[in-house]
């Protein structure tokens, strides 16, 4: 709702990253609010933190059998129930990338905006500094996009010292 009074119109889509899909959840429930129920909605997720990835490709939800990516925020073990019932009603696209592109956005978006943030924010805004969106385009699963909503949200499990460490295991 907060972004319904900043903006001039409703942006073309919403992107989030999503754990067990809470804040999702407040999104769309936000969405319906100010009527932007026909905007999509890209819920991003690590490789190893994908619950609710595979609850959609299941139909069900589904347990992981533990959090092996290193976005630790993303780590819910089995998504809400509400979570997958919001996917079968709006226009929700989910989308994986490895822990390598979620860590790369984490530092393009610090160096950009000299904003520090966790890698579940970069599985957020790898759909920014990678080509998800343009995927999604090719797919014919997203129609031309001028503006993007980006959740920013995650920084209390990030330090400096982390992200230099990060850079290096994945060599960037």
């Amino acid at each position: 709702m907060e972004a319904a009074e900043q903006l001039d119109k409703k942006p073309d889509v919403i992107i989030v990253c999503v754990g067990g899909g809470g804040l999702l959840i407040g999104i769309v429930e936000g969405m319906k609010k100010v009527g932007w129920e026909d905007v999509p909605v890209i819920a991003m997720e690590t490789k190893g933190a994908d619950c609710y990835n595979k609850a959609i490709e299941k139909g069900s939800l589904v347990t992981l059998p533990g959090i092996t990516s290193i976005a630790k925020c993303l780590g819910a073990l089995t998504a809400a129930e509400t979570a997958l019932e919001v996917y079968k009603k709006f226009n929700i696209i989910s989308v994986v990338v490895e822990d390598k592109e979620a860590i790369n956005a984490c530092l393009q978006f610090l160096a950009d905006e000299r904003m520090m943030v966790e890698p579940s924010c970069g599985a957020t805004l790898a759909a920014i500094y990678s080509d998800v969106i343009k995927k999604l385009q090719k797919e014919e699963k997203l129609g031309c996009i001028k503006s993007a909503l980006v959740i920013v949200c995650g920084g209390k499990l990030v330090s400096l010292d982390l992200l230099q460490a990060w850079k290096k295991q994945f060599g960037l």
